[in-house]
């Protein structure tokens, strides 16, 4: 089959911060063409098909908001476009929101183990009601990253956060958390429509038929296929998909019809991908 591909979850960095972005998985000596910059995703993207591709900016301080989306701004390119970084600790984070919206951001992008939050705290339901309001789409990083951390998030408290942002789309990065039918006190079960899950990196770790369960309990109209570049492999993911047992109509759902919609509300949907 061949359809149009949305990527929903890439990573790109500033040359100078290339190899240290690479450190959490041992690869920061990788050949300059493996690094997660802008000019090698438009490589990978262009070797898979891909169409369109996420970026999406991880602020892992307080202090860095302003440079961190500056650099996701100025990426942007009409095949690339970029959500914002938000730290939810970061001074003023109202006024920070409104920034992103004027930036035109595409959504937002928070990381909890990285950046030491418990997001469904409720001191941040404020900026969670403000994320509602400006009908911002959010992409979190789900379950653990290499290591379990106490901040890890889990589908359980993304039901907290939907007590303060029921409105927007709430995309679950890694199917809610890396290998979900590992973890047997927490499910995707009774999620309103608005949260879905990606296929980032689970795509490639995840059994066949784990995978293939974990979609058909959850929906196909609420999966959206991402690769997690520079860390999960952009063909892989998409043959997985490709090689399932779904139909072509659910498998160019899952490849970038829903991801479409998503950006369609925001504006972010490029003239060449309109549904």
């Amino acid at each position: 089959m061949n359809c149009r591909i949305i990527d929903i979850h890439t990573h790109i960095y500033p040359v100078a911060l290339a190899r240290r972005a690479m450190e959490v998985t041992g690869h920061e000596n990788d050949d300059f063409k493996k690094l997660p910059i802008r000019e090698n995703l438009l490589a990978r993207m262009r070797e898979a098909g891909v169409d369109l591709s996420v970026n999406l900016p991880v602020v892992s301080k307080p202090q860095n908001q302003g440079e961190v989306n500056r650099f996701a701004k100025e990426t942007a390119r009409k095949n690339i476009i970029s959500f914002g970084g938000l730290h939810p600790d970061c001074e003023n984070v109202i006024e920070e929101l409104e920034k992103l919206k004027d930036m035109e951001m595409a959504g937002i992008k928070f990381h909890p183990p990285f950046q030491k939050v418990h997001l469904e705290d409720p001191k941040y339901e404020e900026m969670w009601r403000k994320i509602n309001e400006l009908g911002f789409p959010v992409l979190i990083h789900m379950g653990t990253a290499r290591i379990v951390r106490p901040y890890d998030l889990y589908p359980s408290g993304i039901r907290k956060i939907l007590k303060s942002a029921p409105d927007i789309p709430i995309i679950m990065a890694h199917m809610g958390s890396f290998c979900m039918m590992k973890n047997p006190n927490e499910n995707l079960e009774n999620l309103p429509e608005n949260v879905f899950i990606d296929t980032a990196m689970s795509a490639e770790l995840e059994e066949a038929g784990e995978f293939e369960e974990i979609i058909r309990r959850f929906g196909t109209n609420r999966v959206l296929y991402g690769s997690d570049f520079p860390y999960g492999t952009q063909k892989a993911a998409i043959a997985r998909i490709r090689d399932s047992s779904f139909t072509d109509s659910e498998k160019e759902d899952m490849l970038w019809k829903n991801a479409a919609k998503i950006l369609k509300t925001v504006g972010k949907l490029p003239e060449n991908i309109e549904l």
